[in-house]
């Protein structure tokens, strides 16, 4: 089944695995990292109660899970890209990350003055760009995608 719109075909063609591929590979890192929540409980007990702010030591913990995950989660992006080229992987990563910068921004703004550490907010926002920049690279890599046509 296809779904024109003009020269695009949105159900069975590349334009919807882009789609599904950027959207999926985002989706994925918001449950992973919900997903560590009751690892992070078990490790650090009574930091990550409802209306506690957590230690420094449970948020740098916090954001080293992000990190991993975000970098798991590019790779995913860019090995799933359609397309043959680095070219190819790195616009589909470019739309993972303008994604979750974006959320991360949106959701930074309201619990900016909640009382949480201001670095915790700002680690994940700088580090979001670089984790995806290595998940692409590993992409990449892994993949053997040609890069000398870049």
């Amino acid at each position: 089944m296809h779904i024109y719109l003009g020269r695009f075909s949105l159900l069975g063609g590349k334009m919807f695995k882009s789609f599904a591929v950027v959207v999926g590979s985002y989706l994925l890192s918001v449950l992973l990292v919900i997903g560590t929540d009751p690892l992070l409980s078990k490790i650090f007990p009574g930091d990550f109660e409802r209306g506690h702010i957590p230690s420094n030591h449970a948020l740098m913990a916090s954001t080293a899970c992000f990190i991993v995950v975000s970098i798991f989660c590019a790779w995913l992006c860019a090995r799933f890209a359609p397309g043959v080229s680095s070219h190819s992987a790195g616009r589909h990563v470019l739309w993972f990350f303008l994604i979750g910068e974006l959320m991360g921004i949106i959701a930074t703004i309201p619990n900016w003055s909640k009382g949480w550490p201001h670095w915790y907010w700002l680690s994940w926002l700088f580090s979001w760009p670089v984790s995806c920049w290595i998940g692409l690279q590993i992409g990449i890599k892994m993949s053997g995608r040609d890069t000398a046509a870049n």
